[in-house]
C-alpha cells in the first residue's frame, strides 16, 4: 500500500548516504516490485519513486564527473 506522503527523501538519513550505483539498483528493484503478482503497492507510486531516485542517481554521476574534470591537471 502506498504511504499517504512522500516523507523525507533526502537528507542525512535519505538517498545521499548511497552511491550511483545503489541508488540505480534500488530503482531497478522498484520497477521490478511494479510487475510483481505479490506487491501490494500501487504501481504507478512505485514507478514515481524509481522515477524520483533515478534522478538523484544521475545527479550524483554529473557531479562525480564534474569533480574528476576539475581534478585533472591542465
Amino acid at each position: 500500500m502506498a504511504k499517504p506522503s512522500q516523507g523525507r527523501f533526502d537528507g542525512v538519513y535519505g538517498m545521499r548516504k548511497f552511491t550511483a550505483e545503489e541508488l540505480f539498483a534500488l530503482a531497478d528493484e522498484y520497477e521490478a516490485r511494479m510487475t510483481s503478482p505479490s506487491s501490494t503497492d500501487d504501481p504507478k507510486w512505485l514507478q514515481r519513486r524509481a522515477d524520483r531516485i533515478r534522478r538523484v542517481a544521475i545527479a550524483k554521476q554529473a557531479a562525480l564527473q564534474l569533480k574528476e574534470r576539475e581534478r585533472r591537471p591542465r
